[in-house]
């Protein structure tokens, strides 16, 4: 009876050892991938971007979108490391791992272009923040004119080399599932 305890306890230990070290990896991979996009490194970034997503999208096309955002002259962005508030377990679906996490993505934007002392204007852009990221997460600072959001984005992460390095898809336009059911099973982004 103790050896059954005492391999009932080993089997558990390893398996949650097992699960924060997968935890530990996707966190590692996803704070790289955040930090590389911050800091403009747009190819680099690119290198931890789900690889099923260019076989749809090209990779240069991405490429190309992620630096005209930003290039935008008219408009001053400030990325943050994103919080991670919950990773879920992992999921193995056709020989390749899955895991969801959701985040808060903290961004600051300035619009050099629009008048922001015109009530409406300000109003106006309010509006369709709040829209778009909820009233809650969405604040003006009139001192330095930026616009502070704070988005919740989904993110797939999914790796292929037994939980060692993960890749990422961010799910942040709901128009845009029916491309991405091509690159991830609807089952992952479902759940």
């Amino acid at each position: 009876m103790k050896k059954i305890l005492l391999l009932g306890v080993f089997l558990f230990t390893l398996n949650l050892s097992f699960s924060q070290t997968t935890k530990q990896n996707v966190e590692r991979d996803f704070i790289n991938y955040s930090k590389l996009i911050s800091e403009n490194k747009i190819d680099e970034a690119l290198e931890y971007a789900n690889p099923k997503l260019f076989e749809v999208f090209p990779k240069e096309n991405m490429k190309n979108l992620m630096e005209a955002v930003f290039k935008m002259p008219n408009i001053e962005y400030k990325i943050f490391s994103p919080i991670i508030k919950e990773i879920s377990e992992v999921k193995k679906l056709e020989n390749i791992d899955y895991i969801k996490i959701k985040t808060i993505s903290p961004i600051e934007m300035k619009f050099t272009d629009i008048d922001l002392n015109d009530k409406n204007s300000l109003q106006m852009m309010l509006n369709s923040f709040e829209t778009k990221f909820g009233r809650e997460n969405v604040i003006y600072n009139q001192e330095t004119g930026f616009f502070k959001i704070n988005a919740n984005k989904e993110i797939i992460a999914s790796s292929t080399d037994d939980k060692k390095n993960w890749k990422f898809i961010t799910i942040d336009n709901p128009r845009m599932k029916t491309l991405l059911e091509k690159v991830v099973p609807s089952e992952i982004l479902e759940q």
